[in-house]
């Protein structure tokens, strides 16, 4: 069972290695890599190449190095490309856990006739504080129920729904989940959580996080087009913002330790 992994990578050299390494070094080596490059002017493909080449795995990476029109399109270039039964989408900052992600990845998607698997990520920001977090599995009225960056889907989920919508720009995840839930009865039962060890290190500061009231708004939209934006949805939109905009004021007058008691407390950590 081969698992397509799609990362977009954009002037990406300060992190792709651990990226990249974390994909060279699972056990299970039934995969491909797909890089969607924006024609980056760094080291980042010199990086890529050179790790690929150095494990004689060379065969198992793909590089298209294209102008592109954003995350979401990158996505679907990588999508369209792919040649697996399994995709996973792996952020250029971000990292697998440990070395058996993709095996027991492989193991479920063999043993159970699901569409989609998900887990744990760690939240990696040294500014306030790191965290394991567990999927909401909320309302999608009240937040993403899911850690997208450890979801993992059959392909024919992308080919009968459709891919990530090119007119968002931070919240085409949220749009795609949207999407899914509106149009799969039952979505929720549909995949399965995989507990316990986190799947992928999450590295803060990515496109949703530096222009997070952005990406807010985008979820409103997402929420009016499939129909979910209710009194619910209006109160967490609301919410958010407020949170977003407490948070940038505590950082700047130096409080960040009040955001970090605050996730310690939401995450349960």
């Amino acid at each position: 069972m081969i698992i397509s992994i799609v990362t977009a990578t954009f002037n990406s050299a300060a992190t792709i290695l651990n990226n990249v390494n974390s994909i060279l070094n699972q056990t299970h080596l039934e995969f491909e890599h797909i890089i969607i490059d924006n024609e980056s002017s760094d080291d980042t493909l010199k990086l890529i190449n050179e790790a690929y080449n150095n494990r004689n795995l060379k065969e198992k990476l793909r590089i298209i190095r294209e102008k592109d029109k954003g995350i979401a399109e990158a996505f679907n270039k990588g999508i369209e490309a792919s040649s697996g039964e399994i995709i996973g989408i792996l952020n250029s900052d971000d990292y697998y856990y440990d070395n058996t992600v993709l095996e027991k990845i492989t193991d479920v998607f063999r043993e159970k006739n699901v569409l989609y698997l998900h887990g744990n990520i760690y939240f990696y920001d040294p500014i306030y504080g790191s965290n394991i977090r567990k999927p909401l599995m909320c309302p999608i009225t009240q937040a993403l129920p899911f850690n997208h960056p450890t979801m993992f889907f059959r392909k024919e989920v992308y080919q009968e729904f459709g891919v990530f919508g090119t007119d968002y720009k931070f919240a085409m995840d949220f749009e795609f989940i949207c999407r899914l839930i509106k149009q799969i009865d039952d979505f929720y039962s549909k995949g399965i959580y995989l507990k316990g060890t986190p799947l992928v290190t999450m590295a803060a500061g990515g496109a949703s996080w530096k222009n997070e009231l952005d990406s807010i708004e985008e979820t409103r939209k997402a929420l009016k087009k499939y129909g979910f934006w209710n009194f619910d949805a209006r109160k967490n939109y609301s919410l958010r913002k407020l949170r977003t905009r407490i948070k940038s004021w505590l950082s700047a007058i130096k409080m960040e330790n009040v955001v970090t008691w605050w996730r310690n407390r939401k995450w349960g950590n």
